[in-house]
C-alpha cells in the first residue's frame, strides 16, 4: 500500500511539473514564431548548409519533436492560478493541457496589456488609434503565423556600420519591444552587445520618436565606456552620467522630467547611465520615473533572486527590460532561472517544482555521466529560445581567430612546500569528512579559510610574512629637513651623521699653539724640522735627482721613460688622491684609436698611433681594455676577459656577506669652542677635493661646467670610487631583502619571470589577472625590479581614474603589462591592444575567467590571442581547475544542447549550502580522502532514508545571511562592483561566518571553528602551534 501511494504521489508530481513546463513551452512556442530567434542564431550555417557544432536539438526538423503543439482553433478556458483547482490525479491530461494553454495565452495578453497601458499614458489623444491597432493585431493563439514579423534597417542616426549579425540582433530586439516582451541578449563576449543595445534606442528615437527615458545600469568598470559609446555612435542622444557623491546626484536628479512619460529630442537627457550600487541606494527616486527601456549590462549581477538588488530592480516601472550577459549560466541553473524570472515574473514564477526541474535534472545528468533525455533538453531549449539570443564568435566573426589556451604548470619551491606541508598536517581527515557530510555555515567558513591559506601558499609565501629590512643598531643621530617642497629640484644632502658621544677638547690644544707640527713663536723647532727633513735630507729633491740622473745613480733610468727631474719631484710631493687623479687622466685613448682605425693594409701609416717612447712603457699601456669593450662574442672575448669570467664562474661576485655587525657608529665627535679648530677638523675629515674625485659629479655643477665652455678633456676627474667586488656587498650595512630571492621563492613567479621575458622580446603586450589585491602589490614590486612599464586597475581604483587607465594602456605601446583583478578588470572594458592574457591564479567559476580573457579576444583584435593559466602542480589549484572544467560542461550542455559530454560533473540534489561545503572539502582532500568523504555521505543518505526523510538542519541556519561562495572565494580581491557601500576595496581579511552566537568548541585533533588571526595562522604554518 505504501509503495502504491508513493507511486501515485510521484505520478501526481510528474503531472504537476509537466503542466508547468507545458504552459511555458506553449508561451515560448508562439513568441518564438514572432521573434524568430532560431533564424537569427543560425547565422553560423555556411553556404553548404552545414550546421556548426553548436547547433541545438531545437534546430532539428520538426518531425523529430515529440511534443505536439496546437495548430487548430479551440476555445481557451480561464486562467488557473491555484493548483488546488486542478486534478493532477486524473489519467486524462487533456484538462491540464487546456489549462496550460489558457495560462500561456493570458501571459501573452498580459505582456501586451502592460505595454498598451504604458503607451496609453503617453498621449491620451492617440489612445484610441493605438487601441485599434493592438486589437487588429490581437493574438490568435491557435494560429501563431498571424503574428506579423518586421524587418528593421540600421537607424540612420547611428554613425557606425553594424555587421550583418548585429542587424539581425537589432531586429530581434525590436520585435521583442513591439510585443512588450523582455529578453536576454547573451551573445558571446566581444560581439558588440553594447552597440546592438544602443541601436535599439536609436531605432526608437528615429522611427517612433521615443527619445527615452532610457535607463542603463552597468558595473562601475563599464560606466565610462557606455557614456563614450552612446556619445560616439549616436551623438543626437543625450547621456546623463549618474554617479558621484550624494550631493552631486541630488543636483543630477533636477534634470529628471517626471511629467512626461516619453521624452522628445529637446529633453534634458535621453539615457541615464548608472551603477548597480547607486540604483539600490537611490531606489525610491528611480521608482518614481517610468522608464521606456531598462538595460542591465553584465546581468549576472542579479543572478540571485533573493538579493536586495534583484528585488529593487524588479520594482522599477519599465515598458521593457533587456539583460546583457555573455555568461547566462555561471555556477548552476538557478542563476539562469533568476534571470528568466526577472524578465517574465508572471510566467517564470517561483514554483519549487519548476525550479527543481530546471536545476536537478540537468545538473544530475552529469553526475552519472549518462545521456540526458533528449526530450527534456529539447523542451528546455524551446523555453529559452524566444527570450534569449546567443551567438558565438567562431560562427559570426570569421576574421577573429580562436584564442589559444595553455595551462602552464609550476612546482612548489622549498619554502612553499614547507608551508603547504605544515598546513596539510593541521587538517584532520576525520574532521574534514564530517564537515563535508554534515557541515553548517560555520564549517563552510572554516573550510574556506583553509582554502584561502592554501591559495596564498601557491601564489607567494610572502603573502603571509614579508622579509624585513635589517640594519645594525646605529649609535648616531641624523639631521632632518622640514619640507622637501622647499628644497627645489636638487636637494643638498650634507653629511649630518653624528655620534651620540661627544668629546670636548680645549681650544689651546686644538689650535696652532698647542700642536707640535705647527710652527710658531712658541714652537720654533717645527719649522727647523720641516726644513731639514723635507728639503735637505729628502731624496726626492729636484737637485738631487738631477745629479743622480747624470751619473749611474738611482735615478739614471729617467732617460728611458722620457721623464724629467721636475716631473718626478712633482709626483713625489703629491698626495695619494692627487696621484689617483693623474693616473685616471692617463686613459687608454691611444688604445681606442688603434682599435677603431687599425687597417691591416696600411701598417706603416697606423704605426703613428703608437709613439716609440710609448712602446717601452709596457706597464702603463692598456691596449687590451678597449679590445675587451669592443669584442662581445667569440673566443677573443673570453681571452680578453679571463679574470672577470673566472670571478663570475666561481661565484665570487655573488658571495653573501658572512659577517654583519650588531651595531655601528661614526667616529666620536670632537667638539671645540674654537671656530678655526672646527674648520680644520672638517677639512681633515671631509676633504672636499677627494670627495669630488671619488663620487659622481652633481647635476648643477656639471651644468655650470658646460655653460662655461670649458673643453671636455679639462673637466675634473670624478666617480673614481670602484664598485664592490661582490654584487652582494654594499657601501652601507643596511640589508634590503633580495629581489632575486623574492622571485625564486615562488614557483609561479619564477615561471612568470621567464614567460614575461619571452613575451617582451616578442613584442607582445600582456593582461595579467589576479584574485588578490595583495598579490598585485607584490607584483608591482617585481615589475619595478625588472623595469617593465605597467598600469594597474582593481577595486580600489577610483571611478574617475578607471577610464584614463584603460585609455592609457590602449594608446601607449610602451606599457607592457596591465595588472588587473579578475573581478575588477573582467567586465565590459576593451583592451584589444593586448594579445596575451595570463591568469596568475584561476577562478573556480570558469565564466569569470572567460569574461576576463575576452577583454582582449573581442571585436577589433587583429592579432592571435594567447591565454596562459599558471597552475601549481599537485596542489589545491589543480582540483579547482578540474572543478571549473566540470562547470564548463554544464554550460555547454544547457546552451549548446549537446548532451552526453565526456566530463563528469559532480552535482547532486542536495541543498546549495551542502554542495558548497562538500566542494571546499573536496578541494582540500586528496584522492583517498575524497573517496572517504563520498562513502561517509552515502552512509548519511542511507540513514536519512531509513529514518523516513532528510534530517532537519539547524533552524538557525535558515535565518542566517547566506555568504556567497564567490564572495568567500575572492577574499583579498577588490570588489569592483561595490556591492556593499562600506566595503573595503582592497580588503584582504579572511572571511568568517556571519552567524551569531558563541563559537563552537575545537575538536581534538581537528580544526578550530573560530577564525584565527594572522599571527596565529603563521604560527600554525611554522609548526609552532599544535
Amino acid at each position: 500500500a505504501k509503495r502504491a501511494e508513493a507511486e501515485r504521489e510521484a505520478n501526481r508530481q510528474k503531472r504537476k511539473l509537466n503542466f508547468l513546463i507545458s504552459q511555458t513551452e506553449l508561451y515560448s512556442h508562439f513568441i518564438g514564431k514572432k521573434v524568430k530567434t532560431d533564424e537569427i542564431e543560425k547565422q553560423g550555417v555556411d553556404g553548404n548548409g552545414v550546421t556548426p557544432s553548436g547547433q541545438t536539438l531545437k534546430d532539428k526538423p520538426d518531425a523529430e519533436h515529440k511534443v505536439s503543439l496546437p495548430d487548430s482553433a479551440g476555445k481557451v478556458g480561464t486562467r488557473v492560478t491555484n493548483f488546488d483547482d486542478l486534478d493532477f490525479d486524473a489519467e486524462d491530461e487533456s484538462a491540464l493541457h487546456e489549462a496550460a494553454m489558457a495560462n500561456a495565452q493570458h501571459a501573452i495578453q498580459e505582456a501586451q496589456d502592460r505595454a498598451r497601458a504604458f503607451d496609453r499614458k503617453e498621449d491620451a489623444d492617440e489612445m484610441t488609434d493605438a487601441q485599434d491597432n493592438l486589437d487588429d493585431g490581437e493574438l490568435n493563439f491557435q494560429n501563431p503565423t498571424s503574428l506579423q514579423s518586421m524587418d528593421v534597417e540600421q537607424p540612420k542616426m547611428l554613425t557606425c556600420q553594424l555587421k550583418e549579425y548585429q542587424i539581425k540582433g537589432l531586429n530581434w530586439l525590436v520585435n521583442l519591444y513591439e510585443q512588450g516582451i523582455n529578453g536576454i541578449l547573451a551573445d558571446e563576449m566581444g560581439l558588440g552587445k553594447t552597440v546592438q543595445s544602443i541601436s535599439v534606442m536609436a531605432y526608437l528615437a528615429e522611427v517612433h520618436d521615443i527619445w527615452g527615458p532610457f535607463l542603463v545600469i552597468a558595473p562601475n568598470s563599464t560606466l565610462h565606456n557606455w557614456q563614450q559609446e552612446i556619445t560616439k555612435f549616436v551623438p543626437n542622444i543625450k547621456v546623463l552620467p549618474y554617479w558621484g557623491s550624494a550631493k552631486d546626484r541630488k543636483i543630477l536628479r533636477k534634470f529628471w522630467d517626471r511629467k512626461h512619460i516619453t521624452y522628445n529630442k529637446d529633453s534634458p537627457f535621453h539615457v541615464l547611465v548608472t551603477s548597480y550600487q547607486l540604483v539600490v541606494q537611490d531606489t525610491p527616486y528611480f521608482q518614481k520615473v517610468k522608464w521606456q527601456y531598462m538595460i542591465l549590462d553584465e546581468a549576472q549581477a542579479i543572478k540571485s533572486a533573493q538579493s536586495s538588488r534583484w528585488k529593487s530592480l524588479l520594482g522599477f516601472h519599465c515598458r521593457n527590460r533587456l539583460l546583457l550577459t555573455g555568461t547566462p549560466i555561471q555556477n548552476n541553473m538557478q542563476e539562469l532561472w533568476a534571470l528568466l524570472h526577472f524578465i517574465m515574473p508572471s510566467l517564470f514564477d517561483s514554483h519549487d517544482e519548476f525550479s527543481e526541474w530546471f536545476s536537478k535534472d540537468i545538473e544530475n545528468h552529469a553526475q552519472s555521466n549518462t545521456k540526458l533525455n533528449e526530450d527534456q533538453l529539447r523542451r528546455l531549449h524551446m523555453i529559452l529560445k524566444p527570450f534569449m539570443l546567443r551567438r558565438i564568435k567562431k560562427h559570426v566573426q570569421k576574421e577573429l581567430g580562436d584564442k589559444i589556451e595553455e595551462d602552464v604548470y609550476c612546482d612548489l619551491t622549498y619554502r612553499q612546500r614547507a608551508y603547504y606541508t605544515n598546513l596539510r598536517n593541521k587538517i584532520s581527515i576525520l574532521d574534514l569528512i564530517e564537515k563535508a557530510a554534515v557541515g553548517d555555515d560555520q564549517d563552510t567558513a572554516t573550510l574556506m579559510n583553509l582554502v584561502m591559506q592554501f591559495r596564498k601558499v601557491c601564489n607567494h609565501p610572502d603573502l603571509f610574512e614579508r622579509a624585513d629590512i635589517w640594519s645594525p643598531l646605529s649609535m648616531s643621530t641624523f639631521a632632518e629637513t622640514a619640507s622637501f617642497m622647499r628644497e627645489g629640484n636638487f636637494v643638498h644632502v650634507a653629511y649630518s651623521v653624528r655620534n651620540a658621544i661627544e668629546c670636548w677638547m680645549p681650544a689651546m690644544l686644538m689650535e696652532g699653539e698647542g700642536r707640535l707640527d705647527v710652527a710658531g713663536p712658541e714652537n720654533q723647532k717645527a719649522g727647523w724640522r720641516k726644513k731639514i727633513m723635507g728639503t735637505d735630507l729628502n731624496i726626492w729633491d729636484e737637485r738631487h735627482i738631477q745629479q743622480s740622473a747624470k751619473t749611474n745613480g738611482a735615478f739614471s733610468w729617467l732617460r728611458f721613460v722620457d721623464r724629467s727631474a721636475t716631473d718626478l719631484t712633482s709626483t713625489a710631493q703629491k698626495t695619494l688622491a692627487e696621484r689617483l687623479v693623474d693616473f685616471a687622466k692617463q686613459d687608454d685613448r691611444l688604445g681606442r684609436l688603434k682599435v677603431a682605425y687599425d687597417d691591416d693594409n696600411d701598417e706603416q701609416e697606423n704605426a703613428g698611433y703608437t709613439p716609440v717612447h710609448a712602446m717601452l712603457n709596457i706597464v702603463g699601456r692598456n691596449d687590451r681594455k678597449p679590445l675587451a669593450e669592443v669584442t662581445q662574442n667569440g673566443c677573443l672575448n673570453s681571452l680578453l676577459n679571463i679574470s672577470r669570467n673566472a670571478m663570475e664562474r666561481e661565484g665570487y661576485n655573488v658571495i653573501e656577506t658572512c659577517y654583519l655587525p650588531k651595531a655601528s657608529a661614526p667616529p666620536i665627535e670632537l667638539v671645540c669652542p674654537s671656530p678655526r679648530a672646527m674648520q680644520e677638523r672638517d677639512d681633515a675629515f671631509f676633504n672636499v677635493p677627494v670627495r669630488r674625485t671619488l663620487y659622481p659629479i652633481n647635476t648643477p655643477t656639471e651644468a655650470a661646467l658646460l655653460q662655461s665652455k670649458l673643453p671636455v678633456e679639462k673637466h675634473p676627474v670624478t666617480n673614481l670610487l670602484p664598485q664592490p667586488a661582490s654584487q652582494k656587498q654594499r657601501y652601507t650595512q643596511i640589508q634590503v631583502p633580495s629581489m632575486r630571492r623574492f622571485v625564486t621563492d615562488s614557483g609561479k613567479l619564477a615561471r612568470l619571470d621567464q614567460l614575461l621575458r619571452q613575451l617582451k622580446e616578442g613584442g607582445h603586450r600582456v593582461l595579467l589577472y589576479f584574485q588578490m589585491t595583495r598579490m598585485i602589490d607584490l607584483m608591482e614590486e617585481y615589475l619595478t625590479y625588472r623595469n617593465y612599464k605597467y598600469c594597474r586597475l582593481d577595486g580600489s581604483t577610483k571611478l574617475e581614474d578607471r577610464r584614463d587607465t584603460v585609455a592609457s594602456f590602449q594608446s601607449d605601446p610602451s606599457i607592457f603589462v596591465f595588472l588587473l583583478s579578475t573581478r575588477a578588470g573582467g567586465l565590459g572594458i576593451n583592451l584589444t591592444s593586448a594579445d596575451t592574457v595570463i591568469f596568475y591564479d584561476s577562478d573556480w567559476n570558469p565564466t569569470i575567467d572567460s569574461q576576463a580573457m575576452d577583454r582582449a579576444h573581442r571585436l577589433g583584435q587583429t592579432r592571435q590571442v594567447t591565454v596562459y593559466r599558471l597552475i601549481t602542480r599537485g596542489t589545491i589549484e589543480e582540483r579547482i581547475r578540474k572543478r571549473a572544467l566540470q562547470k564548463e560542461e554544464v554550460q555547454r550542455v544547457v546552451i549548446s544542447g549537446q548532451a552526453g559530454g565526456g566530463n563528469v560533473v559532480d552535482f547532486n540534489n542536495r541543498s546549495r549550502e551542502n554542495n558548497r561545503t562538500k566542494e571546499m572539502a573536496m578541494w582540500l582532500a586528496d584522492d583517498d580522502q575524497a573517496a572517504a568523504i563520498e562513502r561517509r555521505e552515502n552512509e548519511l543518505a542511507e540513514e536519512e532514508a531509513k529514518a523516513g526523510g532528510k534530517k532537519k538542519r539547524k533552524a538557525a541556519a535558515a535565518k542566517k545571511k547566506e555568504v556567497s561562495m564567490d564572495d568567500m572565494y575572492h577574499e583579498g580581491e577588490g570588489k569592483f562592483e561595490d556591492n556593499n557601500a562600506s566595503h573595503d576595496p582592497s580588503g584582504a581579511a579572511t572571511p568568517t561566518s556571519n552567524a551569531e552566537g558563541p563559537p563552537a568548541k575545537k575538536k581534538k585533533g581537528g580544526l578550530s571553528k573560530k577564525a584565527k588571526t594572522v599571527k596565529q595562522r603563521l604560527a600554525v604554518i611554522d609548526g609552532e602551534v599544535g
